[in-house]
């Protein structure tokens, strides 16, 4: 992964069911997810690990999540960007099910415009909003992050993708991140086409 600039806080919070996603995309991997990343966490991430917070409304920080992708990127060696984007993948497949049977393929554009409430639905910062750059092509705009890590941008790419991969879109997909606040720009911008 490129270096690129990471701000974490106390403040930030996110779905739980991001992390629910995060962590079954890790058992499907490892017996024992808890002692595959023991060597990976501190005592409270750890905690999080073993009792992730359950319910609707329930919500993690988002440093605490970012601290466990990095644990199991680290458990499963080797490169961590693949092991991130692929947590966004599996954080779409778990977390969006059911809510594409509203869009039709051919036009992905309005999921993507209903993109803004659900980014306030899984996270407390930030504001998304999209816009068509062409019949099958558009542009996710994220700003006002307080918090920030490469972590997250890369899995968000996963995420996109498989946004538009369970729609059913024609292809081929492909989501390239433009900008990123990690690298010092004002917003986080993913440019799509499929």
């Amino acid at each position: 992964m490129q270096q690129r600039a990471e701000h974490l806080g106390r403040r930030a919070r996110v779905r739980a069911a991001i992390l629910d996603a995060h962590l079954a995309w890790a058992a499907k991997r490892w017996p024992d997810v808890t002692e595959a990343l023991r060597p990976h966490l501190d005592a409270g991430s750890l905690a999080l690990v073993e009792h992730p917070p359950s319910g609707a409304d329930a919500m993690v920080l988002f440093s605490d999540l970012v601290r466990i992708d990095r644990a199991l990127a680290a458990a499963a060696g080797g490169d961590p960007e693949p092991i991130f984007h692929a947590l966004g993948t599996h954080s779409a497949e778990r977390n969006l099910t059911g809510l594409y049977d509203q869009y039709r393929p051919d036009d992905a554009h309005a999921f993507f415009q209903s993109m803004s409430v659900v980014h306030r639905a899984f996270q407390d910062f930030g504001k998304s909003t999209y816009e068509p750059l062409g019949d099958r092509s558009g542009r996710i705009r994220i700003e006002r992050y307080r918090e920030y890590s490469p972590v997250f941008c890369i899995s968000g790419r996963g995420y996109y993708e498989e946004a538009l991969r369970l729609m059913k879109v024609p292809g081929p997909i492909e989501v390239r991140e433009t900008a990123c606040r990690c690298a010092g720009d004002q917003a986080c911008v993913f440019e799509m086409s499929w």
